[in-house]
């Protein structure tokens, strides 16, 4: 046996050695020559991709300005919010635990997933501007490569209220629509940055010395009344409920400084709720996006050119009795008077005796005052994409627009424009541009005569008067001039709806010595009686009285108390009637 063993390992190749030896030494060149490579040649990649990992520059983000109203009060303001993100690299490596991660952040698996894949090799954002209480509930778990960073987000106290006037911001803090948009580049701040040392799991072991501090927004401070700007809005929404209107909006002006006190519009939305501002028209300021046909409020200022020109005097007298034939159209009123004066024509709203006027005014006459009012321009207010309205030059006019502009047809305006106008009736015939920025200032140019806007102030008191078409403005122990305002919309066929309307009230108070204007306007009423004198005066009541008493405005005194109102007896089929049939 032991030579058999002897005659076998004689017999074993030679070869086997010789490869064993070649494999051995083959394995070391390979591993000899690799290790020179990552040595000398990959080298430089290499140490950058090891800072890349274990050196990260990181943002630190800036809290945006605070906005506030004219008190102090903070319309706009941060609040601290949570910044949620991954790194792939390492969370990836984590997916058992994915599950308890979507449900402690309120999000599906699926929405996780999502985030994480379609992102970038080293940063996925999981979820932004989240609420404080959700990062520290993440933090405990203490789940490798997904991590909290502390931020702020903006929050609006009034919520609805005022967020087509502030608009809102985009999740990376910059501002998307009202004057978050407008005033951006004032209220943003600028982002800062650090570099930190990580570990193998992303955790913070070090922060290192270069480092740019964030730098925070400048506030804004505006001329709005938080507590006018709330009775705007909530009476303007229940009107818009009530006659069912597309959209609305209301502006409060004081009539010597232009200050804006409340610029209100709906439909609107709380931008506090996520996900409650998907629609646009929800944040759309109405008040300077929106033109439309303003109907009989613009009638004061076709009498302002008159009576400036002499074309008519304040005691002239006129036939209403019967159609007039403009332009193959007989222009009628909605109630048959016989003969009206100037001030009765403004009172019961006569189409028929505001038409007789204006054809006997200057076409350029009409369109100087109208232009001089602020219709036809721009709003420079900070909004962008703001509206001017149309205003048709009068080399355009024939004898029918002649009429029909006078009557609130054939031109547009904005909400923001009527205020402006009214006050300038309101202040003894100087215009005031409007300013919503408090410190700025206002620019007071003359377009009528004194005696002319005292007539008008006096005349347009009668409309709030009884039988005046604007009976439902009047506040009890206040004296309220106003106009109301009635269009039907047009069709998109050279011709009008007959259920829809623009419902406008435009007035100011106390009218013996007027400090406050309010315009109100909503559109496409299809309910009830939707005339200006029925659907949009009451908001201007309701707005207005509030606005007086928290400005301590006194009521007229009647012996030792407040005068109250010969017609506060009033019912409502009274008071549509004397609207004659709502106010036009």
């Amino acid at each position: 046996m032991a030579s058999e063993r002897l005659n076998l390992r004689r017999i074993l190749p030679r070869w086997r050695a010789a490869a064993l030896f070649a494999v051995i030494f083959l394995g070391l060149t390979v591993v000899l020559v690799r290790d020179t490579e990552l040595q000398w040649w990959q080298a430089h990649d290499l140490r950058a991709q090891g800072r890349m990992r274990y050196l990260q520059t990181r943002p630190l983000p800036a809290d945006r300005g605070v906005i506030y109203g004219n008190n102090g009060e903070a319309l706009a303001v941060n609040v601290p919010a949570v910044t949620i993100w991954a790194d792939p690299r390492i969370f990836n490596a984590q997916r058992k635990v994915w599950g308890r991660v979507a449900r402690t952040l309120d999000i599906s698996l699926k929405t996780l997933t999502a985030r994480v894949q379609s992102a970038g090799s080293g940063f996925a954002y999981i979820l932004r501007q989240g609420q404080p209480q959700l990062g520290t509930a993440l933090n405990a778990l203490q789940i490798p490569g997904i991590y909290v960073q502390r931020t702020s987000r903006t929050y609006y106290p009034l919520g609805a209220v005022t967020t087509p006037l502030l608009g809102l911001v985009h999740l990376d803090h910059q501002g998307a629509a009202g004057l978050e948009m407008g005033y951006n580049a004032w209220l943003a701040g600028k982002a800062g940055r650090e570099k930190v040392l990580v570990d193998g799991q992303g955790e913070v072991l070090r922060v290192l010395g270069a480092r740019q501090a964030p730098v925070p927004g400048h506030d804004l401070h505006l001329t709005i009344n938080p507590q006018i700007q709330y009775w705007a809005y909530m009476t303007l929404l229940a009107a818009q409920k009530h006659f069912g209107a597309t959209d609305g909006s209301a502006v409060v002006m004081n009539v010597r400084t232009g200050q804006i006190l409340a610029m209100a519009s709906v439909p609107s939305c709380n931008p506090n709720a996520r996900g409650d501002c998907g629609d646009p028209a929800d944040y759309v300021n109405n008040a300077v996006h929106q033109a439309f046909e303003p109907g009989s409020v613009m009638k004061p200022f076709m009498v302002a050119a008159a009576l400036e020109t002499n074309s008519v005097q304040p005691d002239q007298r006129f036939n209403v009795s019967h159609c007039l034939p403009v332009g193959g159209f007989c222009i009628r009123d909605d109630v048959i008077h016989h003969e009206l004066n100037v001030a009765h024509i403004l009172k019961y709203s006569s189409d028929i005796g505001a038409a007789k006027i204006a054809l006997r005014t200057p076409a350029q006459a009409i369109y100087d005052m109208y232009l001089a009012a602020g219709f036809g321009a721009e709003p420079d207010l900070g909004f962008a994409g703001g509206t001017s309205g149309v205003l048709p030059p009068p080399q355009t006019w024939d004898k029918a627009r002649h009429a029909t502009i006078a009557l609130g047809y054939g031109v547009s305006v904005t909400t923001l424009q009527l205020a402006e106008g009214y006050a300038a009736i309101a202040n003894g015939g100087y215009h005031v541009t409007p300013v919503l920025v408090s410190g700025q200032s206002t620019q007071r140019v003359r377009i009528m005569p004194a005696d002319v806007a005292a007539h008008l102030r006096h005349w347009l008191e009668g409309v709030c008067a009884a039988s005046g078409t604007g009976i439902l403005a009047a506040i009890p122990g206040y004296a309220v001039a106003g106009k109301t305002g009635t269009a039907n919309m047009a069709n998109g066929k050279d011709g009008f709806l007959k259920n829809k309307t623009n419902a406008t009230f435009v007035g100011f108070a106390p009218g013996f010595a007027p400090q406050l204007v309010m315009a109100v306007s909503l559109r496409g009423s299809t309910r009830y009686w939707n005339f200006g004198g029925v659907e949009s005066a009451p908001v201007f009541r309701v707005t207005m009285r509030h606005a007086l008493e928290g400005l301590n405005i006194a009521p007229r005194w009647c012996g030792g108390k407040a005068c109250v109102s010969k017609d506060k007896h009033i019912t409502a089929t009274q008071a549509e009637i004397w609207a004659e049939g709502g106010g036009n």
